[in-house]
């Protein structure tokens, strides 16, 4: 018995090698192993607020750094920032954020396409003064006709010019606050959503057209056409100004004098809350717009009387376009930027010690 016992191990030996896994019998080669990557540590992402600050471009430099300043001492991260009553800023919007005035394009495209709501109430909002019986005659000769044919009337052009001159007539014999109304009251019969989706759809056209001056005769032979412009342009610097504004947690307004429906499609490209867009407004009339404006009107005292209605305070930063925002600017104290173009104005901020940037839309 004894004898047999180292056969016996043996055999066991082999037993238990025949049942280790294959790779427990391979002899390891350490060289031909792959090695482990290497763990690289991403570098700690900050998610703290940054201060908004503005783009480069063609800001005067103590201007922009007022500004800057301004966003870095006002903003929403800054010590004693109330979001309950954040800091305001109030901004005009023709020819100052944007180049060209939206209201007047729109009401070009208004008579061109003869898009008013016609009917005798309409008419009677047309000075008599101003063409309303040359127009109305020559819109009664072509109306009846397909619209393909209306741009080979006499009629139709002599209607164009006397509608597009009622306004500027009004403008230059009457002043400025009158005829940027008449822009409002001509929407007489038009529903609030309408008037905002027809003004969006035009201004998108005026983009996409190349600025310039259209000349608007009544004839062939006319030697004294109505000159009027064409195209709408947006201002990267202003348009970032607005956006690095809200951004700051800035309560920003716009307010000028262009129809209501008009001005918030158009301050829609810079991101202002339709809440905070002040234009011309028309009563209602059920549903539909009426022909009688409401008080007060968006220009001079107009201006800062819609900020105190609806904030009961100064703005903490303004910024001007000409003289029918004086009276905003000498409401209350704070950040006071005036666009050049106006020498009256330009006056007054020195005088003030307002600031002066060059006007980004001239």
């Amino acid at each position: 018995m004894r004898k047999n016992l180292p056969g016996i191990a043996f055999f066991l030996a082999l037993l238990l090698l025949a049942a280790a896994p294959a790779e427990a019998r391979r002899t390891k080669n350490f060289r031909k192993m792959p090695k482990r990557p290497a763990v690289v540590e991403e570098p700690a992402v900050s998610t703290a607020p940054v201060v908004p600050r503005l783009m480069g471009g063609r800001w005067k430099p103590e201007v922009r750094a007022a500004i800057d300043k301004f966003l870095a001492e006002r903003w929403k991260g800054a010590p004693g920032y109330d979001p309950a009553k954040p800091p305001v800023a109030v901004l005009p919007w023709s020819d100052a954020l944007v180049v060209g005035d939206p209201a007047e394009l729109v009401f070009l495209h208004l008579a061109t396409s003869v898009d008013f709501r016609f009917d005798d109430p309409w008419w009677e909002i047309m000075p008599v003064g101003y063409g309303r019986q040359p127009a109305r005659a020559a819109y009664n000769h072509f109306i009846s006709l397909s619209s393909s044919v209306w741009s080979s009337q006499p009629d139709y052009h002599v209607y164009r010019k006397a509608v597009l001159g009622s306004y500027i007539g009004l403008c230059r014999e009457v002043g400025r606050r009158e005829c940027r109304q008449y822009l409002m009251r001509v929407w007489a019969g038009w529903r609030e959503d309408e008037a905002v989706d027809y003004s969006r759809q035009v201004l998108a056209e005026e983009k996409s057209r190349p600025g310039g001056i259209e000349l608007v005769h009544s004839e062939p032979a006319d030697r004294e056409p109505l000159r009027v412009r064409r195209g709408l342009r947006l201002i990267p610097e202003m348009r970032d100004l607005a956006v690095k504004l809200r951004e700051a947690g800035v309560d920003v307004w716009v307010v000028d004098d262009l129809p209501q429906p008009v001005l918030t499609a158009s301050a829609a490209d810079y991101g202002v809350d339709p809440s905070r867009v002040a234009g011309v407004r028309a009563a209602p009339d059920g549903n539909r717009y009426s022909a009688s404006v409401l008080k007060p009107v968006p220009t001079r005292s107009g201006k800062a009387e819609i900020i105190k209605a609806g904030l009961g305070r100064a703005p903490d930063f303004a910024l001007a376009r000409d003289g029918a925002d004086l009276d905003l600017m000498s409401y209350g104290t704070g950040l006071r930027v005036v666009l050049s173009g106006d020498k009256e104005l330009e006056a007054k901020a020195r005088e003030k010690g307002w600031l002066i940037q060059p006007s980004l839309a001239r």
